[in-house]
């Protein structure tokens, strides 16, 4: 019996070695802008954010050079929710604000099976867009859905690249 339970505590020790091993060898902004898988990083059309603390978010870039969002209601990674079986949405009514200023209402797609709320909605996305930009809380409420409190993290040089590319898309469409 001695010799089972040495070997547990054994088991229990490497187990929280390792996992204080991962925890100090991840980055301390793991919570960062990214390019979407298959997106090259000097001018990606898509973004997202993960964090196990904090909401994640994507951007995307339409051929228009439109912006839309998706934000989860609760820490999640975002690649592994998009991945699982989710058939079905439902349109909810929504406030949004950034900061202090003044709350935009607005209907957005709840997608109950990933936690997650949509829009394609420019306006709304370019609230998402500008809550990083400025630091600023992004504030959501979402009727019979729930609420999002988070701060994004500031824009790095991927969210730099898609911006400037989200950009030149929206000129090159106008100028047509």
């Amino acid at each position: 019996m001695t010799n089972m339970t040495n070997k547990r505590k054994s088991v229990r020790i490497g187990a929280l070695a390792l996992s204080i091993a991962t925890a100090v060898a991840l980055p301390a902004t793991a919570n960062e802008w990214r390019a979407w898988e298959g997106q090259a990083e000097f001018a990606p059309l898509a973004i997202y954010t993960d964090g196990s603390d904090t909401q994640a978010a994507l951007l995307t870039c339409d051929a228009k050079g439109m912006l839309s969002a998706m934000i989860s209601l609760q820490p999640a990674s975002l690649p592994e929710q998009l991945a699982k079986n989710a058939p079905y949405s439902r349109s909810e009514s929504a406030t949004v604000m950034v900061g202090s200023a003044s709350p935009v209402e607005t209907t957005v797609r709840f997608i109950p099976a990933i936690d997650a709320i949509e829009s394609r909605s420019h306006e709304v996305a370019a609230k998402v867009f500008n809550a990083a930009v400025l630091g600023e809380p992004l504030k959501m409420t979402i009727q019979r859905a729930g609420n999002v409190d988070t701060v994004l993290p500031e824009p790095n040089e991927v969210f730099k690249a898609f911006a400037k590319t989200c950009q030149k898309v929206r000129d090159a469409r106008t100028k047509s």
